[in-house]
């Protein structure tokens, strides 16, 4: 499996957490998003 490109997995996140989805799926997207430093983007 390829990793997604930042931007996908920033829209992944959204969509996550806009459907409600499990605590701990969030978890594991929110820490990829600080393992590459996204948090800035996640406000804009």
């Amino acid at each position: 499996m390829r990793p997604l490109k930042d931007e996908h997995l920033l829209e992944v996140y959204r969509e996550a957490k806009r459907m409600n989805l499990s605590h701990e799926f969030i978890e594991l997207l929110e820490d990829a998003i600080e393992m590459r430093q996204l948090e800035h983007r996640l406000k804009a």
